[in-house]
């Protein structure tokens, strides 16, 4: 198993896609962090870096609150961060 027992628990989310998204919607980044169950702080974090870190389970709640699939947001593999 490569990349140890976090790998499969972690993934990495496009800020920029993550904003635009975001913005399509007309939703506030405090707003979409309500909706998503996380903090005002995370919701900055992700969307101020081209290829954030996170829980799969926070990618989940914000494709939910998007109505976006999860893949929508991911970075590609092709892309390098």
């Amino acid at each position: 198993m490569t990349g140890g027992p976090r790998a499969s628990w972690t993934t990495v989310i496009d800020g920029r896609r993550l904003q635009q998204l975001r913005r399509q919607h007309g939703l506030s980044q405090e707003t979409l962090a309500y909706q998503a169950g996380i903090s005002p702080q995370t919701m900055s974090r992700l969307e101020r870096q081209p290829c954030a870190s996170c829980r799969t389970r926070t990618l989940g709640r914000l494709a939910r609150a998007l109505g976006e699939p999860p893949d929508a947001i991911t970075c590609p593999p092709q892309r390098p961060c």
